[in-house]
């Protein structure tokens, strides 16, 4: 049974005798999961959305055990799914009691897709509550395998959102690893008196590391910041190695890519895998500083874009163009390229400061930085991409409808001391650790370069 163990399963029904069942089945099977009865003064305030619901099971009817036109059901049910499901929470699905076909336009047709159309979700499956309960709301004879046979119907249902299963399996690794993480650092003195002392100890030990000699005269949270951060690194290597050995699918239902048009989500994506707009610190490596005088950028400009990639456009086109000619030619087309560029392109630095300089303080006077710019994707053709010097991100970001390249150039190194007037309101994204690590990969090769001497 592929259903949530981090307790994003919900329960709605007014009687609590009819959710018991479905309680004592997700218990059994070590589920947690959260039961409402469906009155607002014990509901989650409608702003709080700090967590998700995959599966929720519902009684349509939560008045009483008597038949009700839709629209009375409506009205009760409206208000009550408006305060469970927040408008944040994706992806889900929905197991309804009803007892008539009615009732599946009334969820399917009418409420998901009127009133709480942003609180949709992925799925639907109904089940018909008088296969479970008689009119007097005590059980059918058969419920035991009716029951089983509505956990079967679930998984069934997971089979046409293949990759909903795999999102499932995925936060369920999430939270296997994280117990692993816990038991393989603290398992040693687990029922040892002196837990707490051990604990401390390991903690303290795992914030040192991370702040190095600066740990001793850091801040109380500082300490406690440092050492989640160095936790957060053995649950990776927990979580990289149990995602290797969770997948239960064998089968290929998944990575169906044709006529499908997602140019808009890759973006998205892309900038989340290696970019955020969460900044918390102006001097934090990896920050993007945005820039609007133009000294060096002109500079920059005319080094990372290719006056030979011009002058072979032109030879392409023109191939018994004379030399004098095709010189001022591409010339021309060169400068005009640039005043178009320049009509839209946006002055960067990134902060490439190593990381445990900045923790551990190691560097209080310099931030180091690397100049580039953003230049849309449709002049990409000029940029000189054979130059070591020049690092172009493997993706393109939207700012303002326009698709930008990210361009680096090397040669524009500098450290600049952090009392320099930067502002926070300059900072408009940071760069993501492997993208960063990337980039300083590459920087530190462009410097450290021998050069060869040879005669041809």
């Amino acid at each position: 049974m592929l259903l949530p163990i981090n307790g994003r399963i919900a329960i709605i029904d007014d009687q609590i005798a009819h959710a018991t069942p479905l309680i004592k089945v997700l218990s059994k099977n070590q589920l947690p999961h959260t039961y409402f009865s469906g009155e607002l003064e014990f509901l989650p305030e409608k702003k709080d959305d700090n967590n998700d619901i995959r599966v929720l099971f519902l009684d349509i009817n939560l008045i009483d055990n008597s038949e009700h036109e839709n629209k009375v059901l409506k009205s009760r049910l409206i208000p009550v799914l408006d305060r469970i499901i927040s408008s944040k929470n994706y992806p889900y699905i929905i197991v309804y009691w009803s007892r008539h076909p009615h009732h599946k336009d009334l969820i399917e047709k009418d409420i998901f897709l009127n009133e709480l159309k942003d609180k949709r979700p992925i799925g639907y499956l109904s089940a018909n509550k008088s296969d479970f309960f008689d009119l007097t709301g005590g059980f059918t004879e058969d419920f035991d395998e009716k029951i089983k046979t509505l956990f079967e119907s679930i998984n069934v249902l997971f089979d046409n959102f293949y990759s909903y299963k795999i999102l499932l399996n995925w936060e369920n690794t999430m939270h296997r690893s994280a117990d692993r993480t816990l038991q393989e650092i603290f398992a040693d003195f687990h029922y040892n008196d002196t837990w707490n002392d051990n604990s401390n100890c390991i903690l303290s030990k795992l914030g040192n590391a991370f702040l190095g000699n600066y740990y001793s005269s850091a801040s109380p949270q500082e300490k406690i910041n440092a050492c989640m951060i160095s936790f957060n690194s053995v649950f990776k290597d927990t979580l990289d190695s149990s995602m290797h050995k969770s997948s239960p699918f064998t089968d290929e239902l998944l990575f169906n890519q044709e006529n499908i048009s997602v140019s808009d989500i890759v973006f998205q994506i892309n900038e989340k895998l290696n970019l955020t707009k969460d900044i918390s610190d102006l001097h934090t490596p990896g920050n993007i500083i945005f820039y609007e005088e133009e000294n060096p950028f002109k500079e920059l400009l005319n080094k990372v874009l290719s006056l030979f990639k011009l002058k072979n456009n032109i030879l392409l086109e023109k191939p018994n163009i004379e030399s004098a000619v095709l010189k001022k030619e591409s010339s021309d087309e060169f400068k005009k390229i640039k005043i178009e560029i320049k009509k839209s392109w946006k002055k960067i630095g990134i902060i490439v400061t190593p990381i445990c300089d900045y923790v551990q303080k190691n560097n209080h006077i310099y931030n180091r930085i690397v100049k580039g710019v953003l230049i849309e994707k449709k002049y990409g053709e000029y940029i000189d991409s054979n130059s070591e010097a020049i690092f172009i991100f493997p993706f393109s970001i939207k700012i303002e409808d326009k698709e930008y390249l990210i361009v680096l150039d090397f040669r524009f190194f500098s450290t600049v001391e952090i009392s320099s007037s930067i502002s926070i309101d300059q900072i408009k994204y940071r760069i993501r650790q492997e993208l960063l690590s990337e980039i300083q990969s590459r920087l530190s090769r462009h410097i450290n370069r021998q050069g060869i001497l040879f005669i041809n």
